[in-house]
C-alpha cells in the first residue's frame, strides 16, 4: 500500500515535470516564431521597399515625398506598425512564462537580428541623421565648429544635398558633437563621403547605446525583481517604436535614454556621484536630463549616512560635473551662442504651447507671445521637476528615481514642451519598461504608440495639403490632436488612482 502511494506520487511528479518541459519548449517555439514573424514583417514592409542601398541616391527622401508617388505607402506602414504591436504584445505575454538561458538567447538574438535588419532601412521618418553626419564632418573633416558654422557653408560636400536644416547650427550638446566627429572621422578614413557607409556608422552608434540601455534594464531588474528581468528586456529591445526610431531612422535619443538608465542603475547601487555625472553627460547630448538632477541629488542626500558624507557628495559631485562640462565645451566654446537651448525659444510645433503660441501670436507681437509662453512653460517645468525631486526624496522604494523621472518627462512632453517630435517618446518609454506593471507604465506605452499619429495621421492631415494652410491654423490643431489620447489616458489614470485611494481610506475607517 505504502509502495503504491510512493510510486503514484513519483508518477505524478514525473508527469508534472514532463508537462512543464513540454510547455516551456512550446512557449520558446512561440517566442522564436514571434521573432521570426517580426523580422519578416520588418523586411517586407520596411527594408525591402525602402532599403538604404537602393534609395541611397535619393536625397531628402521622406514619407511625405514617398506618399506623393504612392498614396497608400503610409497606410501600409501604419498597418505594419499595428501588426508589429500585436506581435510585441504576444511576445510579452509569452515571455512572462519563461526563464532560463534559452529564453534569454531568443530575446537577445531576436533583438539583434531586428536591429541589424533595420540598419538597412533608409531613414524615411526624418533626415536628422544626415544633419548629424554633416555636423560630424564639420568637426572631423573641415576642422570647424558646428555650433558656429552651418552646413550650407560646405555646399561641395557630397552629403550636403541630404540635409534638412542646412542653415541651422547644431541643436545638440558638445558631447554628441564629439561622438559625431569621431564617427565621421573614422568613416571618412574608411569610406570617404559614401552615403551608405556614413548612415550605417551613425546608426551603429545608436545601436551601441541601445545595447547598453538593454543591458542596464536587465541589470536593474535582476537586482530588484529577477522574475521581470527577461520581460523588461524584451519590452525595450523588441519595441517597434524604439527599433524604428533608433535603428531605422538613426535618431540619437537613445543616447539620452542610456544616460538616464545609467543614473537609475547608479542610484540603485549607491554610486551617487556617478549618477549625477551620468545626467550631466546626458544633458551634454540633449538638455533634457538636467530636469532629473533634483530627483537624483535629493535621493543621494537622503541615502548618505551623515552631514560629512553629504557635504563630500555636494563638493566632489559639483566639481566633477563642472569639469565634465568645461572639458566638453572647451573645443567649441565661442561664447553663449554655442548653447543650443538659447536658440529654441522660437521653435514651436506639435504641442500645447505651440497651439497657445499660434493663437497668441495673432493677437500680440510674435516676440512677446514667444517670450511669455517660453517663460511660463520653463517655470512650470522646473517647478514640476523640483516637486518630483521631493517626491522621490520621501519615497524610499527602489524605483523612486525611475518613477519621478518618468512623471517629469511625461509632464514635460505632454504639457510644456515647445517643440515635440514623436521620437522623444523614447525617453519616458525606457523608464516605463522598468516600472512595475500599472497605470504609469501603461501611460508610457500609450504615449509612444499614440504619438505615431503625427507622422502617419495628423501630420499628413495638417502638414501635407497643397497649398499648405497657414502655420497658425496647422499648429492650433496638430498638438492637441496628437496629445489627445495620451492626455485623456493620463486624466483617466489619475482619476482612477484617486478613486482607489478614497476607497482604501474609507475601507480603513
Amino acid at each position: 500500500m505504502l509502495t503504491d502511494l510512493i510510486n503514484s506520487r513519483r508518477i505524478q511528479s514525473f508527469r508534472a515535470r514532463t508537462q512543464g518541459i513540454i510547455t516551456e519548449h512550446y512557449l520558446l517555439l512561440v517566442l522564436a516564431g514571434a521573432a521570426s514573424l517580426s523580422l519578416l514583417l520588418y523586411w517586407l514592409a520596411f527594408v525591402q521597399p525602402y532599403g538604404l542601398i537602393p534609395w541611397q541616391d535619393y536625397n531628402q527622401l521622406d514619407l511625405q515625398r514617398i506618399s506623393l508617388a504612392h498614396p497608400a505607402a503610409r497606410w501600409y506602414l501604419l498597418l505594419a506598425f499595428a501588426a508589429q504591436s500585436l506581435i510585441y504584445l504576444l511576445a510579452r505575454r509569452v515571455v512572462r512564462e519563461l526563464k532560463g538561458p534559452a529564453a534569454w538567447i531568443v530575446v537577445l538574438g531576436g533583438a539583434l537580428a531586428m536591429g541589424l535588419l533595420l540598419l538597412f532601412l533608409f531613414p524615411l521618418g526624418a533626415d536628422d541623421i544626415f544633419d548629424n553626419i554633416m555636423h560630424g564632418r564639420i568637426v572631423a573633416v573641415y576642422r570647424a565648429n558646428p555650433f558656429v558654422q552651418v552646413i550650407a557653408q560646405y555646399g561641395r560636400d557630397p552629403l550636403r544635398p541630404y540635409v534638412g536644416w542646412p542653415y541651422a547650427p547644431s541643436a545638440y550638446g558638445p558631447l554628441w558633437e564629439m561622438l559625431a566627429g569621431a564617427t565621421a572621422w573614422l568613416t571618412d578614413r574608411l569610406a570617404g563621403a559614401d552615403v551608405v557607409a556614413n548612415v550605417l556608422a551613425f546608426k551603429l552608434v545608436g545601436g551601441l547605446f541601445l545595447a547598453g540601455s538593454v543591458g542596464l534594464v536587465a541589470s536593474i531588474l535582476r537586482r530588484v525583481n529577477p522574475q521581470r528581468a527577461l520581460e523588461a528586456t524584451l519590452l525595450l529591445a523588441w519595441n517597434p517604436v524604439v527599433l524604428y526610431e533608433t535603428m531605422g531612422n538613426g535618431h540619437n535619443d537613445i543616447a539620452v535614454v542610456f544616460f538616464i538608465l545609467a543614473t537609475a542603475w547608479a542610484l540603485l547601487t549607491r554610486r551617487h556621484i556617478l549618477a549625477i555625472l551620468a545626467l550631466v553627460a546626458g544633458a551634454l547630448i540633449k538638455f533634457v536630463p538636467v530636469l532629473l538632477i533634483p530627483a537624483a541629488g535629493l535621493i543621494a542626500l537622503r541615502d548618505l549616512p551623515d552631514g560629512r558624507a553629504r557635504a563630500r557628495f555636494l563638493v566632489i559631485g559639483a566639481a566633477l560635473a563642472l569639469a565634465l562640462i568645461v572639458v566638453a565645451y572647451a573645443p567649441f566654446w565661442q561664447g553663449p551662442q554655442v548653447l543650443s537651448l538659447l536658440r529654441r525659444e522660437h521653435l514651436y510645433t506639435t504641442s500645447l504651447p505651440a497651439a497657445a503660441y499660434a493663437y497668441l501670436a495673432r493677437l500680440w507681437n510674435p516676440e512677446r507671445a514667444a517670450g511669455a509662453i517660453s517663460k511660463v512653460t520653463y517655470a512650470w517645468t522646473v517647478l514640476f521637476a523640483i516637486g518630483m525631486g521631493f517626491r522621490a526624496f520621501w519615497d524610499r522604494a527602489w524605483d523612486s528615481f525611475v518613477r519621478s523621472a518618468f512623471y517629469t518627462l511625461m509632464f514635460y512632453l505632454m504639457v510644456t514642451v515647445l517643440w515635440f517630435q514623436n521620437w522623444y517618446s523614447l525617453w519616458p518609454l525606457s523608464l516605463a519598461v522598468v516600472l512595475p506593471p500599472g497605470r504609469a507604465a501603461r501611460l508610457g506605452y500609450v504615449f509612444a504608440f499614440a504619438t505615431l499619429s503625427k507622422p502617419f495621421v495628423f501630420g499628413p492631415m495638417f502638414l501635407w495639403p497643397v497649398p499648405m494652410p497657414p502655420e497658425w491654423w496647422r499648429e492650433l490643431r496638430l498638438g492637441p490632436a496628437v496629445m489627445a489620447v495620451p492626455l485623456a489616458y493620463a486624466v483617466w489614470a489619475a482619476a482612477d488612482e484617486l478613486r482607489c485611494r478614497v476607497r482604501r481610506c474609507l475601507g480603513a475607517t
